[in-house]
């Protein structure tokens, strides 16, 4: 009798074994065809087309436009809010481009675009301020490839952990089609204003050319010394993908140096000698050359707009002629 409840009780167990198996494997196909139909068919509704995120794929459709050697700044948020292609193409006689949206991207995802996108005879400055992570947000760089199914598909099958795991990625374009686009739109119709993170803020090249006059009154609690530059702020696994990529440009005719991004010179606790020592320290680390020192990128309050790395136009007019101008010196010392 015990025998035959023993049985029972194994079948039952097997029983519901194999039901949490079939579960477990359905949620997995239910999974894998939800995410095809919300990111990969291009049918279904477009969650981010207004995003300012948005900008990167602009950003690389015209790098990868037939074209001739061009300047390439790339980076951080520091490159939109910093620099002024303009300004630039007026100093050096050359084309500027600028490949970058926001940190949240990380930087090993602009190296691998970069890539794909440069030629010889390119020359590429990267920007290097206190952030320069290797942290990717797959959200933000998904939102921004979207519209490229071939180019969104090679970048979650490199990163082993979107190609195992794809649930963020589908219950935050549920979310955006559904609460995240009402929301986003009532906070501007309320505000009155334009709203600076949107893709109406970049041109078709991925330039920021929204108007950022003055400075917002989230920079008036910007008034002392906060910030000491050290070489921790240098991401390591960063400075091993800027590595790799320059031993990479060094074999494909490409030149690749590093710039320092605006700093707000009241936050800054370096004196003269930490700055010196925190780039000598940078300059062993990164197998590049620096085109100016973080003295020469010092700058004042009033030319920063929301953040002490978003310079306003005023302030991304004056660093991107003084960045032309490093690199002009910078090509002659090198002849």
């Amino acid at each position: 009798m015990q025998s035959s409840e023993s049985k029972k009780t194994a079948k039952a167990f097997i029983k519901l074994l194999l039901k949490g198996l079939v579960l477990f494997l359905l949620c997995l196909v239910l999974r894998r065809v939800l995410f095809d139909i919300l990111w990969l068919d291009p049918d279904f509704p477009d969650a981010y087309d207004r995003s300012y995120e948005r900008a990167l794929l602009r950003q690389v459709d015209a790098l990868t436009a037939d074209r001739d050697p061009q300047t390439i700044v790339f980076g951080s948020s520091y490159v939109p809010f910093g620099v002024n292609t303009s300004e630039m193409e007026s100093v050096l006689g050359q084309k500027t481009q600028i490949l970058g949206v926001e940190g949240s991207m990380g930087i090993p995802i602009l190296i691998d675009l970069a890539r794909k996108a440069v030629r010889p005879g390119d020359t590429l400055i990267y920007m290097l301020g206190a952030a320069n992570q290797s942290y990717e947000d797959p959200v933000a760089i998904c939102a921004a490839l979207e519209p490229d199914k071939e180019l969104l598909m090679s970048y979650i099958e490199s990163r082993d952990g979107l190609k195992d795991s794809r649930n963020p990625l589908i219950w935050r374009k549920i979310y955006t089609l559904t609460i995240g686009r009402p929301v986003i739109w009532f906070e501007s119709k309320l505000s009155g204003k334009k709203q600076i993170y949107s893709i109406d803020s970049f041109d078709e090249c991925g330039n920021m050319t929204a108007d950022r006059l003055g400075s917002l009154p989230a920079m008036d609690e910007y008034n002392e010394a906060y910030e000491y530059l050290e070489m921790d702020d240098m991401d390591k696994k960063t400075a091993e993908k800027l590595n790799e990529f320059k031993a990479w440009c060094d074999k494909n005719g490409v030149t690749l140096v590093i710039a320092y991004a605006p700093f707000l010179d009241v936050t800054i606790e370096n004196d003269d000698d930490a700055l010196n020592a925190f780039h000598n320290e940078l300059s062993k680390a990164l197998h590049m050359d620096f085109i100016n020192r973080p003295q020469d990128t010092l700058m004042e309050k009033k030319y920063f707009y929301n953040h002490p790395a978003h310079l306003n136009s005023e302030g991304a007019r004056i660093y991107s002629h003084a960045l032309a101008g490093s690199l002009i010196r910078y090509r002659e010392e090198k002849k």
